[in-house]
C-alpha cells in the first residue's frame, strides 16, 4: 500500500503562516491533527470523496465538519443554490426565499412557530442567548462543563482577546446530572434566563456522552418551574439523528428555542435558530442583523437539502452504514489484542483507546489511516455521509486493519 505524502501542502501551509495568523484556524490546523500525516489544503471534493492538493485521495469521514451529510457537490442542493444564484443571492431587500424558507420549516419542524437566520452555529447560539435574556430579564445562562456553543465571547471556553467580565453570567454544571443542574439552579435562581444544552456530550479530547434517560426531561420540568428557557444547541447533530431534531430522537421534552446550522444546508453558509409562539415577542426585540444574513441562495440549498434528507432515507443509511463501521473498528482492534472506546451514534461515531489520555495513540492512528487514504481525526468526532458506499467502507475497513497492527507494533 502506497504511502500518500503531502509535500505541497505543507509547503502551501508554511507560505499561509506568513500571510495568516497561526496559518490555518484551529481545529484544522495541522498541529492540531499529525503534523506532516494529514493533508492541509484542499482542492475537489465529491461524494464522500477529497482530493487534496497534492493529488491525493481520500474517503472523508469529516464531512466538513459535519456540514455535508448528503455527500459533496450533491446534485440537488447545487442545482437549486445555482438557479438562485443566477437569479440574485445578497440583494437590498430579501428575496422571496426568506418567507418562503421559514414558512418550510415551520411545517416541518414541530417546534418552530418562528425562524431567525444566521450564517453559522455561533450566529444561532448566541441569537438564543440573546432572545432568553430579553424573554426573561435576566442574564444568566446555565451550560454544562466543556460544552462548545459557538466561539462568540460570551460562552466560549478560550481566554485570549476575551475580557474575563464578558463570561460572567454563564454558570457550568455536569452534563446528564439533574442533581448538579438542581443545585445550580436553586443558588442562582435569579440570575438564570436559560439552561443551554447540546443533545449529545461531545467534547473535544473525550468520548462523546449521551443523554442519560430522563435527562431532557428533568431539564425541562426545571426550566417551568424556575421559570427559565430550554434551549437546544442541535447545530452539529441536527438531521442525523432524526429529521426533527435530535431531541425527537430521544423522545422525550421540547426545548423553547432550537439551534440548527451545519448540514441543514449541505455544506452553505445558514445557521437557523426556531423557537416556540410565547418567545416570539421577545426575539422581536432583538436587534440582529447581518449583510450576509439575507441571501438568498443558501436558503434555496436548505429547502433542497431538507427535502432531499426527509424522501431520500438519508438518515437510515447513514445510520446503517455508522453501525457498520463501529462494529467493523471494534472488531478490528479485539483482533489485535487492543482495547478501545466506540462511542456516538452510528452517524457521528468517535474511537479512542484505553489508556491513552494524552491521545497519542489516536493521533498516531489517525494520521497512519490518513496517509492510506481515509480521514479520520484524532481530537473530534468522526460523520458519515449518505454519499458513503459498501466498497468505500470495506476499504475503509482494510486500511483501519492496518493501523491497528501499527498502533500494537509502536505501542504494545
Amino acid at each position: 500500500m502506497d504511502l500518500y505524502d503531502f509535500k505541497k501542502s505543507y509547503e502551501m501551509f508554511e507560505a499561509a503562516q506568513a500571510v495568516i495568523p497561526g496559518g490555518i484556524n484551529f481545529p484544522r490546523t495541522p498541529r492540531f491533527l499529525t503534523y506532516g500525516e494529514h493533508p492541509v489544503f484542499i482542492q475537489r471534493a465529491e461524494g464522500p470523496r477529497l482530493w487534496d492538493v497534492d493529488g491525493n485521495e481520500f474517503i472523508d469521514y469529516m464531512c466538513a465538519f459535519g456540514a455535508v451529510l448528503l455527500g459533496y457537490n450533491h446534485p440537488r442542493v447545487e442545482e437549486a443554490r445555482s438557479r438562485q444564484a443566477a437569479l440574485a443571492n445578497s440583494t437590498t431587500m430579501p428575496s422571496n426565499l426568506w418567507l418562503e424558507l421559514a414558512q418550510f420549516l415551520v411545517r416541518e419542524i414541530p417546534v418552530a412557530d418562528w425562524v431567525v437566520y444566521g450564517k453559522n452555529g455561533s450566529d444561532a447560539t448566541t441569537f438564543a442567548a440573546m432572545a432568553a435574556r430579553a424573554h426573561t430579564g435576566k442574564p444568566g445562562i446555565a451550560m454544562a462543563h466543556h460544552a462548545y456553543h459557538g466561539l462568540h465571547n460570551w460562552c466560549i471556553e478560550s481566554d485570549a482577546g476575551i475580557p474575563p467580565e464578558y463570561k460572567t453570567h454563564v454558570h457550568r454544571f455536569n452534563y446528564n446530572d439533574v442533581e448538579d443542574l438542581e443545585e445550580l439552579i436553586k443558588n442562582k435562581r435569579d440570575q438564570l434566563a436559560a439552561v443551554f444544552l447540546t443533545p449529545v456530550g461531545h467534547w473535544a479530547m473525550r468520548d462523546q456522552e449521551a443523554p442519560a434517560p430522563g435527562f431532557f426531561e428533568a431539564v425541562r420540568k426545571l426550566c417551568d418551574s424556575n421559570g427559565l428557557l430550554f434551549i437546544m444547541d442541535d447545530i452539529r447533530c441536527g438531521f442525523r439523528y432524526q429529521y426533527e431534531g435530535t431531541h425527537a430522537y430521544y423522545g422525550e421534552a421540547e426545548p423553547d428555542l432550537i439551534c440548527f446550522g451545519k448540514c441543514i444546508t449541505n455544506g452553505h453558509p445558514l445557521s437557523v435558530c426556531l423557537g416556540k409562539k410565547h418567545v416570539m415577542e421577545s426575539a422581536q426585540k432583538v436587534y440582529w442583523s447581518g449583510t450576509y444574513f439575507y441571501e438568498a441562495a443558501p436558503m434555496a440549498a436548505a429547502m433542497a437539502c431538507m427535502k432531499e434528507i426527509k424522501e431520500s432515507g438519508a438518515i437510515e443509511k447513514i445510520r446503517v452504514m455508522g453501525s457498520k463501521f463501529q462494529q467493523g473498528l471494534k472488531d478490528q482492534a479485539g483482533a489485535h489484542g487492543l482495547k478501545v472506546s466506540v462511542t456516538g451514534h452510528p452517524s457521528m461515531p468517535y474511537m479512542t483507546f484505553d489508556t491513552d489520555p494524552s491521545l497519542e495513540k489516536s493521533r498516531f492512528f489517525c494520521g497512519a489511516a490518513s496517509r492510506r487514504g481515509i480521514f479520520l481525526h484524532p481530537h473530534h468526532n468522526w460523520f458519515v455521509s449518505a454519499a458513503l458506499s459498501d466498497q468505500d467502507l470495506a476499504r475503509t475497513l482494510e486500511v483501519t486493519d492496518a493501523c491497528f497492527k501499527l498502533v500494537k507494533e509502536k505501542y504494545y
